[in-house]
């Protein structure tokens, strides 16, 4: 009996990989269940996927696709960039981003796992495509919730970036919702930015344009756009600026201005600027009938639920 016992206790680790194994279609090559988070990342050739709960974060594939429209349309707009708040972004390419400008003196990281941060500050595989964003000077990382930090916080900032997961929870919802922005905009300086990551305006429409509401509803003149991403699929970002310092027509007409001429990008330029913000027929039609996302009606997580992300 004992020699059972002990065999089964052998056997079950490689049952579990096993089975962890079979739900991602490239070779796990790292796996760690936090107190917050199954961390699983994934290798095919040269490239490396970073899942959170089963769901993709981002490919070096493609990464900068996502991650170049997520900062740099919002921080090119600013006249100052001292003083930024990346809420999420615990894998340190956001941070990257933003370390190419000169004059941005502190960036707040603000996530939750403190394994994943020491992941991207330590690991070669991160170090390498976030270039050791973690380990610079200007950087300071906060492993706390990002709500309960920008509830406490007595700061003002230029601009706050958005980089959390897809709204797949209560907690997560919270982080999408009016009272979640409307604190946000309290953070910011007169003319400070903030973006938030969308979801997918194509699998997930109602999502993407709840956010938006939920923003407008929080005092923000608000301008979407999307990129295709090809290991993620269609995705999708919300731009905004407290109303009383600029319309959502001029914001737009600001971000179509910009060249990103002086910076070191791999996609982003003018015209991929132009095309992301254009979308075709059908999405903004929907918007009447979406509710703003509050903390006492969840309503983004039904709609989240509902998208169509079995078609991708």
């Amino acid at each position: 009996l004992l020699v059972v016992i002990a065999g089964a206790a052998y056997f079950a680790k490689p049952i579990i990989l096993y089975g962890e194994q079979h739900k991602y279609k490239d070779k796990i090559i790292y796996e760690e269940q936090t107190r917050y988070q199954k961390i699983v990342v994934t290798q095919w050739k040269d490239d490396h996927w970073l899942f959170l709960n089963g769901s993709i974060q981002f490919s070096t594939y493609d990464e900068h696709r996502y991650h170049e429209p997520l900062i740099h349309p919002a921080v090119s707009l600013l006249k100052e960039r001292r003083d930024i708040l990346v809420l999420g972004g615990g894998d340190g390419l956001a941070a990257r981003e933003l370390l190419k400008y000169p004059d941005v003196e502190k960036i707040t990281v603000v996530d939750l796992d403190p394994a994943m941060t020491r992941l991207a500050k330590s690991n070669e595989i991160f170090l390498k495509v976030n270039k050791g964003s973690f380990n610079d000077p200007r950087v300071e990382i906060v492993n706390q919730d990002a709500y309960q930090f920008i509830n406490n916080s007595v700061k003002l900032y230029d601009a706050i970036i958005v980089d959390l997961p897809d709204p797949k929870s209560v907690s997560l919802s919270l982080l999408y919702s009016l009272g979640f922005y409307k604190l946000a905009n309290k953070h910011l300086k007169p003319f400070g930015v903030l973006v938030t990551q969308s979801t997918s305006p194509l699998y997930s429409p109602e999502a993407f344009l709840c956010i938006k509401k939920s923003m407008e509803a929080a005092g923000f003149s608000v301008v979407p756009y999307q990129n295709a991403i090809p290991t993620m699929g269609e995705w999708g970002w919300n731009l905004g600026v407290k109303n009383e310092a600029m319309s959502a027509d001029r914001l737009k007409e600001n971000l179509l201005r910009l060249e990103f001429s002086g910076l070191e990008t791999r996609f982003l330029n003018r015209e991929a600027m132009t095309s992301m913000t254009h979308f075709g027929k059908g999405l903004f039609e929907r918007s009447a009938g979406v509710e703003v996302n509050t903390q006492f009606n969840h309503i983004l997580l039904k709609y989240y639920r509902k998208g169509d992300w079995d078609m991708y």
